[in-house]
């Protein structure tokens, strides 16, 4: 072999060296890059996730020499963020994207592509797309089914979303049923203070609650909310759900005083885990204002009318519609103790902002008006 046929050999193997090199380079910078995504995901710092799982899904959509797991985590992460954000288009985007990865690397019947369809079927039914999301959420059932069996967790997994499905198609007996099945599975196979019973439980309570009403729910709801304490403690922020759902089954039981209980003790937990001043906070403070008016405790109304008004527009600005709810309800309170001239601008915001964001169709804008023109028909004309 000649000089210079070893010169071109060498340089050969350099290159072939050299993209090695980077290949490996660019697989462990993804990696690295997906652990930042997954730990400012964690630590509920918006900003960091955005920009840590942004690097991540754009560095794994160059392609090179990155495994098909770390792409496929990278644009997953960025899906799940944009579903934390309430981005559900951009979601279904990633997670397709993830979805043709698995599809091309482990097949249209893995379990690595059901994974993704029920990804996928989740940013669709959050977007309304409830005739989309359904075959999807089939297709996964029955790969889930054929590779792992019927009463595999996987398949209670599809059967929990089918039934999220059907709670949004309206069909609350059909979800009843899914959740159901979802649920004698799960208890076969986790232990008994799994909190996942609990959260099932809670679901099968909500579909009971929309088919046959809050008297077949409520016993439903508080065994959901015992198997929760016993997974995950008293104060745990993820009994919120059931504790809020008891209140308002109260609430429409009649039970006032019950309702009450539950709401403080959901305030509580939001206090202590959020913050005073969370806009979570300022939720239950309207549900207790609402509550308080219909048990004519008024002055404890009003108090909590507005403190819910000054978190909120603190929060989200003077111009909002969670801001506009509590000013319509805060000066229809002032109207029925009567405090008339105070209680005017409150419903005259509220009216205007609602008038705005949902425009003069809508129901909700009519109440509002109504309610203003109610007040003003009351007021003294000036001589």
């Amino acid at each position: 072999m000649t000089c210079e046929t070893l010169t071109a050999a060498w340089m050969r193997m350099a290159v072939v060296a050299g993209l090695a090199a980077t290949a490996a380079v660019h697989a462990a910078d993804l990696s690295e890059l997906n652990r930042a995504c997954a730990a400012a995901l964690d630590s509920g710092v918006v900003v960091d996730a955005r920009r840590e799982c942004a690097k991540a899904a754009n560095l794994a959509a160059e392609g090179g020499r990155s495994t098909p797991a770390a792409q496929t985590q990278a644009f997953d992460k960025m899906g799940d963020l944009s579903l934390l954000l309430a981005q559900n288009t951009e979601a279904e985007t990633w997670y397709r994207r993830s979805l043709a990865v698995r599809e091309r690397v482990n097949g249209r019947d893995s379990a690595e592509a059901a994974q993704s369809l029920e990804s996928i079927g989740n940013a669709l039914l959050r977007q309304g797309k409830l005739d989309d999301a359904e075959p999807l959420f089939t297709r996964s059932l029955t790969i889930r089914q054929t590779r792992f069996g019927a009463a595999s967790r996987d398949a209670a997994n599809s059967l929990h979303s089918l039934g999220l499905l059907a709670m949004a198609q309206r069909k609350p007996a059909q979800a009843e049923d899914l959740f159901r099945r979802a649920l004698a599975i799960r208890e076969k196979l986790l232990a008994a203070n799994d909190p996942l019973l609990g959260r099932t439980l809670s679901n099968v309570a909500v579909a009971v609650q929309a088919g046959k009403g809050v008297e077949a729910a409520d016993p439903l709801y508080r065994q959901a909310l015992v198997l929760q304490e016993v997974a995950v403690g008293a104060d745990d922020i993820s009994l919120l759900d059931t504790i809020d759902s008891l209140a308002r089954v109260a609430v429409a039981r009649g039970k006032l005083q019950d309702a009450e209980v539950f709401w403080r003790r959901s305030m509580a937990i939001r206090e202590a885990k959020l913050g005073a001043e969370h806009p979570a906070v300022a939720m239950v403070q309207n549900e207790l204002g609402m509550l308080f008016v219909n048990a004519r405790a008024n002055a404890a109304a009003e108090e909590m009318f507005r403190k819910a008004l000054a978190i909120r527009q603190k929060a989200f600005g003077v111009n909002d519609l969670q801001v506009a709810e509590v000013s319509n309800n805060l000066g229809a309170l002032l109207y029925t103790v009567g405090k008339i001239p105070e209680s005017l601008p409150l419903l005259q915001h509220s009216a205007s902002v609602t008038y705005v964001a949902l425009g003069a169709d809508n129901p909700v804008t009519k109440a509002r008006w109504n309610n203003l023109q109610r007040v003003m028909s009351n007021l003294t004309p000036v001589r």
